[in-house]
């Protein structure tokens, strides 16, 4: 990914500009595009990661190049609601156009299991599910464990823990 945040973007995108920012300026944000202008901010922890090679920052990479390709230089429907249809987004939109770009349809659906994708093509579990959910491609069991996650709550009486479903 950063050879296209840092050289190709550049020489494609007019006034296109990628900018690697402090992490306290950043807040809780990985990654931002600004909505008027063709600008990719990335936190600096962010940045050192994706050189590093990790998974979870190609998706952060590519989700803000999804927001830079669809949602730059105009009005975006940003939903502060549930009371809005999910495929005008803007975030649902970049983790789509994300996940697709960085695991092709073809080679995806030759993987059976998240960490089979996982490795193949260099993105988290949460990257892959969001994938497979798009495409319906089922993935063996291994999906279940990682989409069910029993949140534990701490009894404060006893000290003990209780599980909660969702």
């Amino acid at each position: 990914m950063l050879p296209i945040l840092e050289q190709v973007l550049y020489e494609v995108i007019e006034g296109y500009d990628f900018r690697v920012c402090e992490d306290r300026e950043m807040g809780n944000m990985e990654g931002l595009t600004d909505d008027l202008k063709p600008i990719i901010y990335l936190k600096n922890s962010t940045y050192l990661a994706l050189e590093r090679g990790e998974n979870r920052p190609r998706m952060t990479a590519a989700h803000e190049f999804g927001h830079l390709l669809m949602h730059c230089q105009m009005p975006t429907y940003r939903a502060f609601s549930t009371e809005y249809d999910p495929l005008y987004d803007p975030e649902r939109q970049a983790n789509v156009f994300a996940a697709a770009f960085l695991m092709p349809e073809d080679a995806f659906r030759r993987c059976t299991t998240v960490k089979e994708a996982m490795k193949a093509f260099g993105v988290s579990a949460d990257a892959v599910l969001v994938r497979a959910r798009n495409l319906e491609h089922k993935l063996t069991q291994e999906r279940a464990i990682l989409t069910v996650k029993p949140v534990r709550k701490l009894n404060k009486k006893k000290g003990t823990s209780k599980r909660k479903s969702p």
